[in-house]
This record gives C-alpha cells, sequence and structure tokens, in this order.
C-alpha cells in the first residue's frame, strides 16, 4: 500500500506526496534522489460506466504475450498478487484449423493456471490481415464472408473457454502495417460482434484498441471514421510504447473521448520500448514511473496489459524488427522489480484473486 507523506515544498506550503516505505528506502539505500519513486498524487478513483466486464472499482492487472512469458511473470508476484489478465492473439485468416490450434494452447494454459490456483481472464488480440502485420489489410472479407468457418471455430473456443474474455477485434486498426481502411475495418467489427452476440456466450466484451503513438496519434476527426458505434462497442483501448507517447495530449483526449462515449479504457499492450529494464533507475524514471503516474491521473483506465518480453528474442524468434526495443522482463533488473512489484502493491489494482468482480 502506497502511504501519504507530507513534505514542504520549495515555497514551503505543504503538499501531499505518496510513495511507499520500500520504494523510499530503496532510493535512500542507493542515494538515489527521492523524487524518482514519489508521486504528486494517489491514484484517481476510477469512473464506473456499467460496461460488460467492468470492474466497479480498481484497474485490472494484466501481461503477456506468450504463455510462457506470463508464467514466469506471474510468478514474480505473491500469491494473492498474480495478474487476472493473460493476453494471447489469434490470426482468423489463417484458417478454421489454425484456430483449432490456438484453442488448444490457449485452454491448456488456462488449465494449469487454474490447477496452481489462478484464476484467469484472457484478453485477446484478433487479428484480421492475412500473415500477420502483413499489411493486407482483409477486413473488408469479413463481410466478403471468406473467413466465416475461421469466425465460428474463434467463437467455439470462446464459449469452450469458459472464462471472461476482452476480444481486441481488429487491434492498432488504424495501423498502416494493417492496411484496413474505416469502411471495411467498421463492418468487420460490427460483422463479428454480432456473431459473438448472437451465440449468448457469457461474460464477452469487444475492445475497439487504437495505435496511438505507434500511428502517429492521428487526428481524432480520422480515427473516429474508423469507430464501430457504441453500440458495438464495450470498451475503448489504446496501446502504449515509447517514453515520449507517455506525455502527448493526444492520449489526454483520448481518455476524455472515452469517458464521453461512457467506455472504460484498456491500455491493450505497454512495453519500454526503446528503454527495456538495464537502465536501472534510469529505466524507472524514463518510463515506469511516468507510465504509473499517467494511470493515476486517468480515472478512465480500468485495465492494462504489460508485455513482459525480452524484444530482440521474439524479434529473432518471429521476425519482426523488433531488435532495438530492449528488454522488457520486469525480472532482469533488481531495482526495476521491486519498485514495480512495489507498484502493484496498491490496492487500486485488481489481481487474479479478485477475478469475480468482473461479473456484472
Amino acid at each position: 500500500m502506497l502511504l501519504a507523506k507530507s513534505a514542504k515544498d520549495s515555497v514551503g506550503k505543504k503538499q501531499a506526496q505518496y510513495v511507499s516505505n520500500a520504494a523510499l528506502a530503496l532510493a535512500r539505500t542507493a542515494k538515489m534522489p527521492e523524487r524518482f519513486v514519489i508521486y504528486d498524487q494517489d491514484y484517481q478513483p476510477r469512473h464506473y460506466f456499467g460496461a460488460k466486464l467492468e470492474p466497479k472499482t480498481g484497474v485490472i492487472h494484466g501481461a503477456g504475450q506468450d504463455t510462457q512469458g506470463y508464467v514466469d511473470y506471474s510468478n514474480l508476484f505473491p500469491a494473492d498478487q498474480r495478474p487476472m489478465m493473460h493476453m494471447t492473439y489469434i490470426t482468423i485468416t489463417a484458417g478454421p484449423e489454425y484456430v483449432d490450434e490456438w484453442r488448444k494452447r490457449t485452454m491448456s494454459a488456462l488449465k494449469n493456471l487454474e490447477a496452481q490456483g489462478q484464476k484467469t481472464v484472457l484478453q485477446i488480440g484478433l487479428n484480421m490481415t492475412e500473415g500477420l502485420d502483413d499489411g493486407s489489410g482483409s477486413a473488408k472479407k469479413v463481410k466478403e464472408g471468406t473467413f466465416d468457418e475461421a469466425i465460428t471455430h474463434f467463437i467455439d473456443a470462446l464459449e469452450a473457454f469458459g472464462v471472461p474474455a476482452y476480444v481486441r477485434i481488429g487491434y492498432e486498426f488504424e495501423g498502416e502495417w494493417n492496411n484496413y481502411s474505416p469502411e471495411g475495418f467498421v463492418e468487420a467489427f460490427q460483422i463479428i460482434t454480432d456473431r459473438i452476440r448472437e451465440r449468448e456466450i457469457k461474460d464477452i466484451a469487444t475492445v475497439w484498441c487504437s495505435a496511438g503513438g505507434s500511428a502517429g496519434f492521428i487526428s481524432f476527426s480520422e480515427l473516429m471514421t474508423y469507430y464501430p458505434g457504441d453500440e458495438y462497442v464495450d470498451w475503448w483501448g489504446v496501446d502504449i510504447f515509447s517514453p515520449e507517447e507517455l506525455p502527448h495530449p493526444w492520449l489526454n483526449e483520448f481518455y476524455d473521448l472515452a469517458a464521453q462515449h461512457q467506455k472504460p479504457v484498456m491500455i491493450g499492450e505497454a512495453t519500454p520500448r526503446y528503454v527495456g529494464v538495464h537502465k536501472n533507475w534510469m529505466s524507472w524514471v524514463r518510463w515506469y514511473k511516468p507510465f504509473f503516474e499517467m494511470v493515476r491521473d486517468r480515472p478512465e483506465i480500468k485495465a492494462i496489459s504489460y508485455i513482459n518480453w525480452d524484444w530482440a528474442y521474439w524479434s529473432d524468434a518471429l521476425g519482426f524488427e523488433w531488435h532495438d526495443w530492449e528488454d522488457a522482463r520486469i525480472q532482469e533488473d533488481d531495482v526495476v522489480k521491486t519498485l514495480y512489484l512495489e507498484e502493484l502493491n496498491h490496492d487500486i489494482w485488481l489481481h487474479a484473486k479478485d477475478a469475480e468482480q468482473l461479473t456484472n
């Protein structure tokens, strides 16, 4: 739990500051400035919009992206603070057999976590390009029925999992690497949402997830041409990577607009791109502290998913140009790990043990 600490500011007035005793002790031991661990405010009380799978209070603690990475990340935490939400990805354009293989892997992961006493919900990135991120823009083919069988198998999987799931349909929709047209994306999102809802599966929420800074923070007039409509969207989402994205005014406008639409916000993917953990205290100051300051400040944010990856390794494994994204694995630096775990110890965070709060 983070505790309020009184201190005098430069003009002699008392100002509330927020820091945990453990974080403050670490800074003092390392002879680092206390401002590295002190926040100007506590977490703002969360808004509640009554959305599907929205907790009334708190922020869902999530992580990914691969199963073993999720387990390694989870094991960093005490049993009662392990993440609730596990990220996974599926490309429906790869065909029904591919979807079925993903279903088997995901089901196995869920059963293993359940055997360890860890209640888990899913956060699913549903990709609609032919070949991951190849710029083919296949959302329009959803309307044409090209992927009907794969979509059916995907919905079968949602039903079989038997756990709450957040589905980021066509995530990072405005990113040029996806090459979605606004019209094609909107129609695909609506069709997939209708098909999920027709099945009447309990506890499935749709997420409209922007690429944010990775797509250049496009204008909101352009962004909203991709919007399927409030009736089709349960949550808004945005992915956050590089440190310069965190203070960008676009994000605050996005959160404001989400509130106007009465939608909670999920940080669908978050990782310290180009920073990593190995810069020790500077990693914390450059990315982690500003990230948590943003979450503290914006009561619309109700879920985050941290990507606990060594990006160079996965760049080689998957063939993407991620070599300079750095190592984001919390466990690889003692300072980042200590401060990160202490931050997630705040009672605003909802962990696996809190999964029952999602039923509404």
